[in-house]
């Protein structure tokens, strides 16, 4: 009770270990996010396909399989052609194997690229506002354009995704 309280050593931090961890997270969530899409019960354990960094993705198994409730993780070179979603996280590409029902992948799929091109416009128009740009702060500007940056990425990818499946 009379201790100091710790100081932290910045000379002790480890930069790779906390990319690492990092990574690790956004796989995950992006692990749960394609379940999340695919309306798939916690209780159901479905495998992952991973294609990425090799032995990277081999020590995170493991820990994705626990995190995300997967039966099996399995790292491939390419991974197969199918209607399945596939989630980008960086260099990853990550797919669950599980049958789908395209028709409900084709919804799922415009829909969500109604919402990106809905997301474009709003920033757009607030990107094009004169008064917008100049009244609000840099970091504020700065900030609509990767969002704006953001959106137009992930609606190609959505796009590439729906082509696949005609």
């Amino acid at each position: 009770m009379h201790a100091s309280f710790p100081k932290a050593d910045p000379a002790r931090l480890d930069v790779e270990a906390a990319a690492e961890m990092a990574s690790l997270k956004e796989l995950t969530n992006a692990v749960r996010n394609l379940r999340g899409e695919m309306n798939l019960s916690p209780a159901q354990k479905v495998p992952l396909y991973i294609e990425g960094n090799r032995e990277q993705a081999g020590r995170f198994a493991p820990y994705m399989q626990l995190l995300g409730r997967l039966s099996e993780v399995q790292v491939l070179e390419k991974l197969p052609e199918g209607d399945a979603p596939v989630a980008i996280v960086g260099d990853w590409r990550l797919m669950l194997h599980i049958e789908i029902d395209r028709d409900a992948e084709i919804a799922r799929l415009d829909k969500e690229i109604a919402r990106l091109t809905g997301e474009i416009a709003k920033a757009t128009a607030k990107l094009s506002n004169a008064s917008f740009v100049d009244r609000a702060p840099a970091a504020v500007v700065d900030q609509e354009k990767k969002r704006l940056a953001d959106f137009a990425a992930t609606l190609e990818k959505v796009q590439a995704q729906r082509a696949k499946l005609g």
